[in-house]
């Protein structure tokens, strides 16, 4: 028994043998391979680089990496610059800085052209007198706003006076044809007349009725109203019967007078333009080619939004959007004209002014976007200043592209939603520079 008891425990012991030696190979050939693999380290962590685009592990980095003053990298006041750390208490960064989370917008391609302000033509109108004469008194004048209707001068026309007087002629003759005509139905009712004089009655009222309409209508060329023209037999006693009144045809500022009292007009001479001023064309030259991204777009129905900037307003720019695209091309300077309608309430865009146009068109996709003065760069490398946490800020290298209306695209290194340094990024560069040139571990 004692045999078979001493061959069982080496039995135990050879196996158990075989199965150590087995955990040892495999644990070394796992080693070997983390390894090489890069994923295997041994000692400290290394250094961070400054441009990290993870925020969360970086910090846990920085906040383990020692100084050889015995701290924390970041909370030594001698050793933070190396990361691009810089601490600001909280009572100065509200005072010395403003902040900006990181947007991520729509992308567009902006057009940057130059045009000149011009009066919108369907808005605009010359008023014209529908008769000549003399002008006897001028009632509205240059710079004045008027409304549709109002009397703007009044002209002693010979014209309208005849016309007046041809009027009344026939309206004579038309009650007395139909005074007639409604005594000669009686008697053709009454067989006294015949009907040969029933027909003739008949004849001379519709002729009346024919001169009468086409008198009218010379009337209304002249621009008189219903009103006006039953007025008329009450107008030979108090001297207005030649009067024409000239009235402006829409609601509008005059832009234009050419009238004075005693002068004389005629019906081809335009007296006064009048125009609506609330809104204005700005005519711009757009280079050949860019023509086709505008183009599609306009052609798909889709809004094009433009931007209106002139000297005289400089730190205002008006909205806009362009509407239409012109239908040649110019030969010598290889542009087409491009219409882009401005809202202008206020009056400040006049026509002749020169304005600078940026033209927005929608692309596919998005980008990220920082304001310019958030962007500093320091030996060739760009960068920009991320809340780390608490008050200390870091140095975030990036890549840019476009800058234009204040805002500078991202092409690499933030993240939509990152906080950073909007207004005072030069100070907290020049804060680690400084110490970069007077303090810091050495290597």
């Amino acid at each position: 028994m004692s045999k078979e008891n001493h061959r069982s425990r080496s039995s135990v012991l050879r196996n158990a043998g075989n199965f150590g030696t087995a955990l040892f190979v495999f644990v070394v050939l796992a080693g070997a391979i983390l390894w090489f693999t890069g994923n295997l380290h041994f000692g400290p962590a290394g250094p961070v680089a400054a441009g990290s685009t993870v925020p969360d592990e970086h910090e846990h980095q920085t906040d383990e990496q020692m100084c050889e003053h015995g701290l924390h990298t970041i909370d030594c006041n001698e050793c933070r610059y190396e990361m691009g750390v810089v601490k600001l208490e909280p009572s100065l960064a509200e005072a010395l800085i403003e902040t900006v989370s990181v947007q991520s917008v729509a992308r567009t391609n902006t057009l940057k052209l130059v045009g000149q302000v011009e009066l919108d033509q369907t808005k605009a109108v010359d008023v014209v007198p529908t008769g000549g004469g003399q002008v006897r008194r001028v009632e509205k004048l240059l710079g004045q706003d008027v409304t549709e209707g109002e009397v703007l001068a009044v002209i002693h026309s010979a014209d309208l006076g005849q016309a007046k007087a041809e009027f009344l002629q026939v309206q004579a003759r038309l009650e007395l044809a139909t005074a007639t005509f409604e005594r000669e139905k009686e008697l053709h009712a009454k067989q006294v007349s015949s009907k040969a004089d029933y027909q003739v009655a008949l004849n001379e009222l519709k002729a009346a009725q024919a001169y009468y309409a086409a008198a009218e209508k010379r009337l209304r060329l002249f621009g008189l109203g219903t009103e006006q023209i039953d007025a008329i037999k009450d107008e030979e006693a108090n001297g207005q019967f030649a009067e024409l009144l000239l009235r402006a045809p829409q609601a509008g500022t005059i832009i234009a007078q050419d009238v004075s009292a005693g002068a004389l007009v005629e019906t081809a001479r335009s007296l006064y333009t009048i125009a609506d001023l609330s809104g204005v064309w700005v005519w711009c030259d757009l280079y050949e080619k860019d023509l086709a991204l505008l183009h599609d777009r306009l052609a798909s129905g889709r809004k094009v939004a433009a931007k209106v900037r002139i000297k005289a307003f400089e730190a205002e720019a008006f909205d806009g959007v362009v509407d239409l695209i012109g239908s040649r091309v110019d030969e010598h300077t290889r542009t087409v004209k491009v219409r882009v309608q401005v809202r202008n309430e206020e009056r400040k865009l006049k026509p002749g002014m020169f304005a600078e146009v940026e033209i927005c068109v929608p692309l596919e996709g998005s980008i990220t976007m920082v304001p310019s003065s958030a962007v500093v760069s320091d030996e060739g490398k760009t960068f920009v200043f991320q809340h780390l946490k608490d008050d200390l800020w870091m140095r975030q290298d990036v890549r840019v592209g476009k800058n234009q209306g204040g805002v500078v695209e991202v092409l690499d290194g933030l993240s939509p939603g990152t906080t950073v340094v909007a207004r005072g990024a030069f100070m907290l560069k020049s804060d680690i520079l400084r110490e970069k040139m007077g303090a810091g571990c050495a290597d």
